[in-house]
């Protein structure tokens, strides 16, 4: 059994369960994290209460995942990424530098995100009311986004948060506005995204 190795300038709270083999870095941890085997925390990066860190899960530097997110088996979280609240990831993705994934977003197992591509989740965003005083939860209305197994985001892509569903193996070109579904096996591009065709390893994926 190898120990877990833990930098001396690591904040870690007495609650955090760290499994053998893990290699947390000079970060911060909140209260109630689970870590399992063979993960690794990178340098100031912050976890924040009640997250779950699977088997083999890489969370690198100066990254912040917030409270009862949920980071699947072997997934890797590239420098100064952002995960929301509540966020789940399936096992096995890939998630690159400079990403943001916000609360509402279901990601399914395999998918990949390119750097600096990022979701949205308030259906009508407004800094405040009509009249003065900063909004708040209560004023506004989170909008879903599903990405179903194995989907690719391009590096600068924007997914807008109405209800919508990247369908399964589906490629999503860099630079892309999504505002509607996409279809499994599907590759878009553009502003907004179009569908051009077919991904070329269809038969790959859809008998995986």
């Amino acid at each position: 059994m190898q120990k877990p190795t833990i930098n001396t300038k690591a904040e870690v709270a007495k609650s955090v369960i760290i499994g053998e083999g893990s290699k947390i870095m000079n970060c911060k941890i909140g209260e109630n994290v689970k870590i399992g085997k063979n993960c690794i925390v990178g340098n100031n990066t912050l976890i924040e209460d009640n997250v779950v860190l699977a088997d083999g899960a890489r969370v690198w530097h100066n990254s912040h995942i917030r409270n009862d997110a949920k980071i699947g088996r072997d997934c890797n979280i590239g420098d100064c990424a952002y995960i929301d609240s509540g966020v789940e990831l399936g096992d096995e993705c890939k998630v690159q530098n400079g990403v943001l994934i916000y609360h509402g977003v279901k990601v399914g197992n395999g998918v990949f995100f390119g750097p600096n591509c990022l979701t949205t989740n308030d259906l009508w965003p407004r800094a405040r009311k009509p009249g003065g005083g900063v909004r708040g939860e209560e004023d506004w209305e989170v909008g879903t986004i599903t990405i179903e197994d194995d989907a690719s985001i391009g590096a600068g892509a924007v997914l807008v948060a109405n209800n919508i569903t990247i369908g399964k193996a589906s490629m999503i070109g860099s630079g892309a506005i999504v505002i509607k579904d996409v279809k499994p096996y599907t590759t878009v591009v553009g502003t907004p995204a179009r569908e051009i065709g077919e991904i070329k390893d269809k038969k790959e994926y859809s008998e995986s």
